[in-house]
C-alpha cells in the first residue's frame, strides 16, 4: 500500500459506502463530490478572502499606470509602494486555492483506479481479475481499471475474487460489482464524437450529452465566478482574455471524449456545486468587499493628494531653477564685451569690411583637451519652460516665484528679440562697400 492509498483511505471508503447503499455510480458521485466540496470550502473561502484586495486594486494599479505613463520603472516603484503601504500580497490568494487543487487531482485517481482504491487489491491482483473476466491484454493504466470494474458482474464476481486470492490476497470481501448504469448511460464506457456509428440510441446520445453538458457548464460557473467577485456595482467587470474563456470547455470536451463517462459526471457535479458554492462565498464575504473597497477609496485620495504634492515641488523646483538661470539679455551683452574680440579687427585702412563684415580673430579658439576615456563631460542645458499646468500649480502655491519665472521668460524673449535687430542694425554689405566707395572718391 502506497503513500496516497493510506492518504486518500477516508475517500475511498466514502466512495465504496455511496455505491453500495444507493447501488449506482452515478448518485455516489453526486454525493462524493458534495462531501468533497465541503470539505475543501473553508480552504476556498479563505482564498477568495484573500484575494479580495487583489480584485478591488485593479482600478488603483490602473490609476498608477496613467499616472505613470510609459516609465516601467516607475510605475513598478509605485506599484511595490502601494503595495507594502495597502498590506496586499499579489499572490495572497492563489496560495489558498492552489491547495484545493493539490487536493482535487489526486481525487481522480480514487474514480479512474476503483480496484485498488476501493476494493485494496495491488496490481498482480488486478491483472488476475482481468484474467478471470475475459481480458487477456490487460494492461494497468488511464481508465482501464474502471472499464474492467466495470466487466465485473454477480455471475463472475465468485471468480475474480478466486484469482485475485490466488496473488496472495488475504481477504477478498472488499470486492463488489459496481452498478454503472445511471438513467440509462452506462458511466463506464467512453464518450463517441460520432455517436451515430453503432446506431442512434439513448446510451449513445446520452454518453455524447456528457462532455458537452460539462464543458457548457464550465462556462457557466466561470461567469458565475466573475459575477460573484464583483460586489461592488460601480467597480468595472475585469476584462477576460477569450483564449482563457475558451481553454476550460476545450479541455473538458477533448477529456470528455477520451476517458469513461464517469470523469464527466464528477465535472458536472464539481461544476454545478461550484457555482453555488460562489453564491455563497459571495454573501459570506460582502461585508469584506465593501470594507476592502472603502479602504481602498480612502488610499486612492491619499495618493492622488501624494501624487498632487509631488507635481507640486517638482514645478517650483522648475520654476526657481528658471527665475535663478542668467538673464539672457545681460549675457548677451557680456558676449559682446568679452576681452580678445575685437569689433574693429575687420577694417583694413580706409575700407571698414575689408576681412569681411563678421571676421572675428577669437571664432575658432583653441579647445581644451577632454579625455575621451575619462568621466563624461556634463552637458549644460537650460532649464526647460514651464508647462502650462505646470504655470498653473506654481501660481497657486508660490505666486513670487511664478512671476519671476515670468520675468525671466519675457527677458529672454527680449534678449533674442534684440539679438535679431541688432544684425539688421549693422547694415549689409552694400552700405559697406558704398562707405568705402565714398571715401574713396574723396
Amino acid at each position: 500500500m502506497d503513500i496516497w492509498q493510506i492518504l486518500m483511505t477516508p475517500f475511498s471508503w466514502m466512495l465504496k459506502l455511496f455505491c453500495e447503499v444507493f447501488n449506482s455510480y452515478g448518485i455516489a458521485l453526486f454525493l462524493f463530490t458534495i462531501v468533497i466540496k465541503v470539505i475543501l470550502f473553508p480552504l476556498n473561502l479563505k482564498g477568495k478572502k484573500g484575494m479580495i484586495k487583489m480584485n478591488v486594486v485593479n482600478g488603483q494599479l490602473q490609476e498608477i499606470q496613467k499616472r505613470c505613463g510609459s516609465d516601467k520603472e516607475r510605475y513598478n516603484q509605485e506599484v511595490q509602494k502601494f503595495y507594502a503601504e495597502n498590506n496586499v500580497n499579489p499572490m495572497g490568494g492563489c496560495g489558498w486555492s492552489m491547495i484545493p487543487l493539490i487536493i482535487l487531482y489526486p481525487l481522480y485517481a480514487i474514480i479512474r483506479r476503483p480496484l485498488k482504491y476501493m476494493m485494496w487489491l495491488t496490481e498482480d491482483a488486478v491483472k488476475a481479475v482481468a484474467g478471470a473476466v475475459g481480458w487477456a491484454d490487460f494492461t494497468i493504466g488511464g481508465s482501464n481499471e474502471l472499464i474492467l470494474a466495470s466487466m465485473m458482474t454477480s455471475s463472475n464476481l465468485e471468480a475474480a475474487k478466486t484469482a485475485a486470492a490466488s496473488t496472495g490476497i488475504a481477504a477478498t470481501t472488499s470486492m463488489f460489482v459496481i452498478n454503472f448504469d445511471f438513467f440509462g448511460i452506462n458511466l463506464s464506457e467512453v464518450p463517441q464524437l460520432m455517436f451515430w456509428k453503432e446506431g442512434v440510441s439513448w446510451g449513445t446520445f446520452g454518453l455524447f450529452l456528457l462532455p458537452v453538458i460539462s464543458a457548457l457548464l464550465s462556462v457557466v460557473t466561470m461567469l458565475v465566478t466573475q459575477k460573484t467577485n464583483q460586489m461592488n456595482k460601480d467597480q468595472a467587470p475585469p476584462k477576460m482574455n477569450l483564449s482563457l474563456i475558451l481553454m476550460g470547455p476545450i479541455m473538458s470536451l477533448w477529456i470528455g471524449f477520451a476517458m469513461p463517462a464517469g470523469m464527466c459526471i464528477y465535472w458536472i457535479a464539481n461544476s454545478l456545486l461550484g457555482m453555488v458554492q460562489e453564491v455563497i462565498c459571495g454573501r459570506l464575504l460582502r461585508k469584506d468587499y465593501e470594507e476592502a473597497q472603502k479602504e481602498m477609496a480612502e488610499q486612492a485620495a491619499k495618493a492622488k493628494e501624494a501624487e498632487k504634492e509631488r507635481r507640486r515641488i517638482a514645478a517650483e523646483k522648475k520654476a526657481a531653477a528658471i527665475a535663478a538661470g542668467k538673464d539672457p539679455k545681460k549675457a548677451h551683452q557680456k558676449k559682446k564685451q568679452e576681452p580678445g574680440v575685437d569689433l574693429s579687427a575687420s577694417r583694413e585702412g580706409l575700407r571698414a569690411y575689408a576681412r569681411g563684415r563678421a571676421y572675428d580673430p577669437n571664432r575658432y579658439p583653441i579647445t581644451p583637451y577632454w579625455d575621451p576615456n575619462g568621466p563624461a563631460k556634463p552637458a549644460e542645458e537650460e532649464p526647460a519652460e514651464l508647462t502650462e499646468e505646470e504655470r498653473q500649480i506654481v501660481a497657486q502655491s508660490n505666486p513670487e516665484q511664478a512671476a519671476q519665472a515670468e520675468a525671466v521668460k519675457r527677458d529672454k524673449a527680449e534678449a533674442e528679440k534684440s539679438a535679431a535687430e541688432s544684425l539688421t542694425e549693422d547694415g549689409d554689405y552694400e552700405e559697406a562697400y558704398a562707405e568705402d566707395e565714398d571715401s574713396g572718391e574723396k
